[in-house]
Parts: C-alpha cells; structure tokens; sequence
C-alpha cells in the first residue's frame, strides 16, 4: 500500500532505528525532516536526502519554529532518553527528555494541525517485563505517562534504601 507522498518530521532521526525508517519514508517518495540535537544519533546515519535540523526537542521555541517552517503532516517520535542508569542517577533529565520533549511534540502537533504522530517506544522500557495478563489491564487501566516513568525510579530507590537498611550495624 502506498501512502500519498507527505511532508513527514522525525525525532531522533540520526539513530539506527529512525535512520533507516527515513530511508523507507524517501524511497516511497515522501518528504522528511529529521530533528535530532546528536547525543546519540551520528550525523552520518542521516540520509542526504533528508533536510536535518540539530535541535532538542526540549527546546519548544526552536520547535516551534521548525514546525512553523516545514508544516509536516506526519510525525514520527523517535528521541528519547533511553539509558535505564541516567534515568534512576538522573530523573530529572530522563523527565525532561521524554516526557517534556514527548509533551511538546504532542503540543506543536495540535497548534500545527499535524495529521498523525507515531510515537516509537518499547513495551519493556514502558512497563518492565510484564506478564500478558499484567500489561493488558495496565494497557486498559488509566497510567499516566508521568507515572509510568516514575514507578522505576520509585522502585530502584525502595531498593536502594532496603539494601542499605540490611548493611547497617548496631553498634
């Protein structure tokens, strides 16, 4: 099935995955954007053509102006903060990056009127690994974005705690 040709925005487009997702989107013909700021992707996974912005997405106002630029009418949502350690050493930035980046894509999608966003994400990164009986009253129930996120930082710090509490010696 072939798609009619759209101007297409992805996030995180210099990584493996999204790169060759671009590659896909260009042989059909379509138009892509690539929003990447570089701290994990490479400038060389970026196909030629395929017009490049090195911008965060946590930057709203250069977002906002890329969106105003190019009016994509699909968004493909692929940057993320993907390392599990930053994000129990580092909530704050993982937060940052994946929920307030995820936020504003979400925001600029609506004001731009974009047609459709795919967000790329791993059931295991959202939910841990989850019987299938777990995961689909989760996927029925109402779990907020935020809470997801923090019920690992949540539980490694229960953890933390609980094996200090085990070495601890009464004097």
């Amino acid at each position: 099935m072939t798609l009619k040709k759209q101007k297409i925005l992805i996030t995180g487009g210099a990584g493996f995955i999204a790169s060759n997702i671009t590659d896909l989107y260009i042989e059909e013909g379509h138009e892509v954007v690539i929003v990447d700021n570089l701290s994990t992707g490479a400038k060389t996974n970026i196909p030629k053509k395929a017009k490049f912005y090195q911008e965060d997405i946590c930057n709203l106002e250069k977002l906002d102006a890329i969106f105003k630029e190019e009016r994509p009418s699909l968004v493909n949502h692929h940057a993320a903060q993907i390392d599990v350690r930053t994000s129990i050493s580092n909530p704050q930035k993982d937060a940052q990056i994946n929920i307030i980046g995820a936020i504003n894509l979400l925001e600029l999608a609506r004001k731009y009127e974009v047609s459709k966003l795919i967000y790329a994400g791993t059931g295991g990164a959202l939910y841990g690994e989850l019987k299938n009986d777990v995961v689909e009253k989760l996927c029925g129930g109402d779990l907020g974005v935020s809470r997801r996120r923090f019920l690992p930082y949540r539980d490694q710090k229960q953890k933390s705690l609980s094996d200090k509490r085990a070495r601890r010696v009464d004097p």
